[in-house]
């Protein structure tokens, strides 16, 4: 398997996230500029870098009091919960990765995939708590769970971000794991997604080492960083 990421896709996923983070469309670019983006409104004070380019966002007071920190301070979420202070709540830090192509590989012979819900559902009910939580099969809206004869073992879901982007989850059950399910059926929501005329986007949390090794094995080169915390009484 081998996905690729062209250059020339590079400024629609600074699209997509320009637009995310309320920034105006053009501002990520090649110049490396850090962005500012003050919102009061905002429930998160959130740190993303693209392709070397970090971006600020959140509510006025707090994005002036980082404007000038580290970048991997930032991203390591470490100075946003000192920024935010007692109100910080829900730090998730991640690799960002994207594709743009997949070569067709069809399977010798035609597996179940389910696109229901219910069957999602219920592998996440097999699966540890925090992979199911990260992976958020069940709440992104196509589903491609792979069906074996003990029920779902593999699924793999994106959720469209910003209508440019396809933002993938992989979840496999833990007795089926190592044996190439995971990257399997994350083709098959791959090459929908790309059908779809979306780029592909995986968003891995920086502590889930099955999922940062499932992103390598697709392929995947890490191109950015995220880093979060909510606001739980604003800023």
């Amino acid at each position: 398997m081998v996905l690729t990421f062209h250059e020339g896709s590079r400024d629609v996923v600074r699209l997509a996230w320009a637009r995310r983070l309320g920034l105006p469309d053009l501002s990520f670019s090649d110049d490396g500029g850090r962005l500012l983006g003050c919102r009061d409104s905002a429930g998160e004070l959130v740190a993303v870098e693209l392709f070397g380019q970090l971006a600020l966002c959140g509510p006025t007071p707090l994005v002036e009091a980082g404007a000038d920190l580290p970048d991997d301070d930032l991203l390591a979420g470490g100075a946003l919960l000192r920024l935010v202070g007692a109100g910080a709540h829900g730090l998730r830090s991640g690799v960002l990765g994207f594709a743009d192509y997949l070569p067709l590989d069809q399977p010798g012979t035609e597996p179940e995939i389910s696109r229901a819900a219910p069957e999602a559902i219920e592998l996440e009910m097999r699966c540890p708590p925090d992979d199911a939580a990260s992976a958020q099969i069940s709440r992104r809206e196509h589903r491609f769970t792979l069906m074996l004869d003990d029920g779902p073992a593999a699924c793999a879901a994106y959720a469209e971000f910003e209508g440019l982007l396809a933002d993938l989850g992989v979840l496999v059950a833990p007795v089926h794991r190592h044996h190439g399910l995971g990257k399997f059926i994350a083709a098959v929501a791959i090459h929908e997604a790309l059908a779809e005329g979306l780029i592909v986007q995986v968003n891995v949390a920086s502590h889930q080492i099955a999922g940062l090794r499932l992103a390598d094995g697709l392929g995947i080169t890490p191109s950015g960083r995220i880093a979060s915390v909510g606001l739980a009484h604003g800023p």
